[in-house]
């Protein structure tokens, strides 16, 4: 991985902060300072975890409603008084482990599962650990409530941990055909690249692993270039495609309006931060991290295609069939993710301009670690 380049407003690419501040409604001065709290939030965050111990119950960077950016720190420790500098103490009844350890109960669960045997989880579309509401948030459709509060209570985690939350739509994988800017299986039109990456002296780019199996052939501008070197779909949503050695790699992210954005490193963002996407058919939009370790539900497309898949991260940035696989990069232009899912209605080709739209990705250091490849960077 390479080392960190951390947020500094004045050192952020214009162009990434400017789109930042049009998707997210922030002023100028909210985004400075949310960039400044994001920079110095894991020396805090550090801070916290020595102080509080196992009573630590998470961080989340907040705008409250003075319009004051500030980076809260929460403990459940009823004696807990004070909070390292440059944080607000929130307390609470359950530590970050405890809220863990229910999420890693209903994992548990979707794994021993039987297919045949066991009730379906139809409607039950994620979890996810909420270090804001302390608790773990289960997401399902309206008519799926007894469905998932049977669900966690077979799991056995703390009922007293959970929040069930309605998602009108269900997570939908982005692999559809579509013609346009992108790359091709089996000459076809099919997902987004990712980023670009070497395993020793082989070229390739990492993408979702729904959007093909490992042998098929992935096309560019109608001719073959490669194929899929290794996929892995549901459980994981990863997959690296290998290219002959003529094509050349850049440490490029489209920008969809003439211009590109770099890639410096891979270095992992903190909850709340800011995170943009860049896929051929939606383009670039950005959004806030809301939720890591996200357990996701994906319902099957036309095609099939769908499972539970652990590890996501969860954003507020919209996306479309055919943006999965695309890349994500912060305001430092690390390298964050590729697209997995996105919440899009029934009928319609994307979730941007809808309300509660989400979209999850696949965090890049996994897949980099699971095929050992390494990042093209500039």
């Amino acid at each position: 991985m390479a080392s960190p380049s951390l947020a500094e407003p004045s050192l952020a690419n214009p162009a990434l902060r400017s789109a930042a501040q049009r998707d997210l409604g922030l002023s100028a001065a909210q985004t400075d300072q949310w960039l400044r709290t994001e920079r110095e939030a894991p020396q805090r965050i550090a801070q916290a975890q020595r102080r509080w111990g196992a009573h630590y119950a998470g961080s989340w960077i907040e705008n409250g409603d003075d319009g004051v950016v500030r980076l809260i720190v929460a403990s459940s420790d009823p004696r807990a008084t004070d909070a390292p500098a440059g944080t607000t103490l929130r307390k609470v009844r359950y530590s970050l482990a405890e809220l863990e350890a229910a999420q890693a109960r209903l994992d548990a669960s979707t794994r021993r599962r039987l297919p045949g045997i066991s009730k379906p989880l139809d409607g039950v579309y994620a979890w996810h650990v909420d270090p804001a509401s302390n608790s773990l948030v289960v997401r399902m459709s309206p008519q799926a409530l007894e469905r998932a509060v049977d669900f966690a209570a077979y799991s056995g985690a703390d009922s007293g941990v959970l929040r069930f939350e309605r998602m009108d739509v269900a997570p939908q994988a982005m692999s559809q055909i579509y013609t346009g800017i992108g790359y091709q299986k089996n000459a076809q039109p099919s997902c987004s690249i990712g980023f670009a990456v070497r395993q020793g002296a082989t070229k390739g780019f990492v993408t979702a692993g729904h959007c093909g199996v490992a042998g098929e052939s992935i096309w560019m501008d109608g001719a073959p270039i490669g194929h899929i070197a290794g996929s892995e779909f549901p459980v994981a949503d990863r997959a690296w495609v290998a290219v002959g050695d003529q094509h050349e790699l850049l440490p490029l992210v489209s920008n969809h309006a003439g211009g590109f954005y770099y890639v410096r490193g891979s270095y992992e963002s903190i909850h709340t931060s800011v995170v943009c996407r860049s896929g051929y058919k939606t383009g670039y939009q950005c959004g806030f991290v809301n939720a890591k370790n996200v357990t996701v539900n994906i319902a099957p497309n036309s095609s099939g295609i769908g499972g539970i898949v652990y590890g996501l991260t969860q954003t507020t940035a919209c996306a479309g069939y055919g943006d999965s696989g695309g890349g994500w990069i912060d305001i430092s232009e690390q390298a964050q993710g590729v697209t997995s899912a996105a919440n899009t209605p029934p009928g319609a080709q994307h979730n941007c301009g809808v309300f509660g739209a989400m979209t999850w990705f696949q965090p890049v250091n996994p897949i980099l670690e699971r095929y050992g490849l390494t990042l093209v960077t500039l």
